[in-house]
């Protein structure tokens, strides 16, 4: 496996703080979306401790697109590829200690005119996968929700894993928490009816490290305009206010729920110190890295009609994740640092 110098860099950090070893030596995990930021990530950690310690990690990693290999794997590297929807009869013949359900569809646009497939992708897949889980005596598996499940709170009090938020089931861009929720609710009565070791992780905005240029998210499209040296345009009013966390942060806490977290239990996973309004986030990055660039409103707010949702307010507690041995060990200023440092030298790599 190649990794660039700046990731075998930040891996290191987390490598030598959370120490898995005793979980991963010589286990088979399924991972699922293991090509967008979180998959990646999960990837390029368990390979590295191969390299590094010779864990004897066998990885199955599901995609849509199988024959297209990253260009970070290298020939000898424990992990092979299946079709995305096709992971039960890949794995008939193998035994899984570990599956990470991480595939979603991803996008604001494309949970707005495709609301449908969203929703069925989302809850299929989910129960695909649970089926897995329950074939394979003592597999444990975690889902990845969203901190869209808990809806659209206004104020600042932190929420815990108990708060049940409202979502409008009459609104298109309501497939992606919703069908979050029923996910969930899969994992849950699986844990109690099949007594399958699922465990579900809501992760706040999860940046850096690991993300392409090009991704359309308004954190990233902070990051570009410093690079680019171009101001910032809000398509919102630049309020809705939340977290965002670094992505060894999440890939660190993921590991965590799974070999310590309890079965049927829901965890947070946050980093609180990066609680800031967009407008707010945006205006720090460039006073930071660029004060030469600045915020431009547009003239209408497209945010909604874009499949953006409205004004919202969360601040997630993260207690519950924290008492099994995690916290978050990268802040604000780092986590845009560090992908400055990626893109500034040749932008759009």
């Amino acid at each position: 496996m190649k990794l660039t110098s700046i990731e075998e860099r930040e891996y290191d950090r987390y490598l030598a703080t959370f120490e898995f070893e005793q979980y991963i030596r010589g286990k088979t995990f399924l991972l699922t979306g293991c090509k967008g930021i979180v998959g990646s990530g999960i990837i390029k950690w368990l390979l590295l401790k191969n390299q590094r310690d010779n864990s004897e990690v066998s990885i199955i990693a599901s995609t849509r697109t199988p024959e297209e290999i990253p260009s970070y794997i290298e020939e000898g590297d424990n992990i092979s590829f299946c079709k995305f929807g096709d992971e039960k009869n890949y794995c008939k013949d193998k035994k899984i200690d570990y599956i990470i359900h991480a595939a979603s569809p991803t996008g604001n646009t494309f949970h707005a005119s495709n609301p449908v497939e969203s929703l069925r992708v989302i809850i299929d897949e989910t129960e695909k996968i649970l089926e897995i889980a329950c074939k394979n005596k003592g597999c444990s598996l975690i889902y990845l929700s969203s901190e869209e499940v808990y809806g659209l709170p206004k104020d600042e009090t932190p929420i815990d894993e108990t708060y049940v938020g409202a979502i409008d089931s009459l609104t298109v861009r309501s497939c992606y928490p919703l069908g979050k929720k029923v996910a969930e609710l899969l994992c849950y009565n699986y844990s109690i009816e099949y007594n399958v070791d699922a465990k579900i992780i809501r992760p706040t905005v999860i940046h850096g490290l690991l993300q392409k240029y090009t991704e359309q998210r308004v954190v990233n499209e902070i990051l570009r305009c410093v690079v680019e040296n171009k101001n910032f345009v809000m398509k919102s009013s630049g309020l809705t206010k939340k977290c965002l966390m670094f992505s060894l942060d999440a890939i660190s806490a993921i590991f965590t729920v799974l070999f310590k977290g309890e079965k049927g239990q829901a965890y947070n996973a946050s980093n609180p110190n990066t609680f800031l309004t967009v407008k707010d986030l945006a205006n720090h990055v460039f006073s930071k890295f660029n004060p030469n660039i600045c915020i431009e409103f547009a003239n209408t707010d497209i945010s909604v009609s874009e499949g953006y949702l409205p004004k919202r307010t969360l601040l997630q507690k993260i207690d519950k994740l924290e008492n099994l041995g995690w916290y978050p060990m990268t802040e604000l200023d780092r986590i845009y640092s560090i992908d400055i440092e990626r893109f500034s030298k040749k932008s759009g790599e």
